[in-house]
């Protein structure tokens, strides 16, 4: 096992887990979280789980689950100052003005690299209720859910950016 972190049932896999390449389905509410009869203590554990990693977002496939959700939450996002998990997540606009900022990712212990993004995104989502939300979000808190959605389409950000540009990265990665 490629195991990073541990929190109460919940383990963050690192690349290359064959679970971080894998397409997630939609999450269904009436099935639940495998392993968890209760979605709240569900939802805390990994809301603390990406507390306990120093994280801003983890997507259900960094924890070996293959459903369309993600926690994320910083103080310093608007949105989403306080973590929650994200249930069934959706772009629905994308700015055209891009930004290339550095993105980490817990699945890639101590590898930084530049990624293009688009700056902004309209977004949808289910909460915990079941309810259909619709946000807008920019800078950081933008950034970070693309990325995390990005894991639920089997994408990391490894395949964001070129050969050179991961090369190095990785090469940076080993001399820390």
């Amino acid at each position: 096992m490629y195991g990073l972190i541990y929190y109460n049932m919940l383990q963050i896999y690192t690349w290359p887990t064959k679970c971080l390449n894998t397409k997630s389905t939609p999450f269904d509410f009436e099935k639940g979280v495998p392993g968890y009869n209760d979605l709240e203590k569900f939802q805390t554990d990994m809301i603390n789980l990406m507390i306990a990693s120093k994280g801003i977002g983890l997507a259900a496939n960094q924890i070996g689950i293959n459903k369309r959700f993600f926690c994320i939450g910083h103080e310093s996002f608007d949105v989403f100052s306080k973590p929650v998990i994200i249930w069934n997540p959706k772009i629905v606009r994308s700015s055209e003005e891009t930004v290339l900022d550095l993105e980490g990712c817990l699945s890639f212990p101590d590898i930084w690299v530049q990624v293009k993004r688009p700056k902004k995104v309209t977004v949808t989502w289910q909460n915990m209720n079941n309810e259909k939300l619709v946000q807008h979000l920019d800078g950081m808190e933008s950034k970070c859910f693309q990325h995390e959605l990005d894991h639920l389409d089997g994408i990391n950000f490894n395949k964001r950016v070129s050969k050179m540009r991961w090369d190095m990265a990785k090469k940076k990665a080993m001399k820390t």
